[in-house]
């Protein structure tokens, strides 16, 4: 369990990197550019999963009933 938080506290780690970097790259070419629009589906793909494996971990930790 403990390998699963390092690997998700290292996924947002890079996540924020990455988005950190895009920022100044879209406003210096463009959002349309090819490559910024690539790596803005990458940002959303792995924002929504980040979101459902928090959700995933909530659920874990509530009893079901109660």
């Amino acid at each position: 369990m403990k390998a699963l938080r390092i690997l998700t506290v290292v996924n947002l780690s890079l996540w924020t990197v990455l988005f950190l970097a895009w920022i100044p790259y879209s406003l210096q070419v463009g959002f349309a550019d090819p490559i910024s629009s690539e790596v803005r589906w990458i940002l959303a793909t792995t924002a929504v999963l980040l979101i459902l494996l928090g959700f995933v971990r909530l659920r874990k930790r509530r009893p079901l009933l109660g």
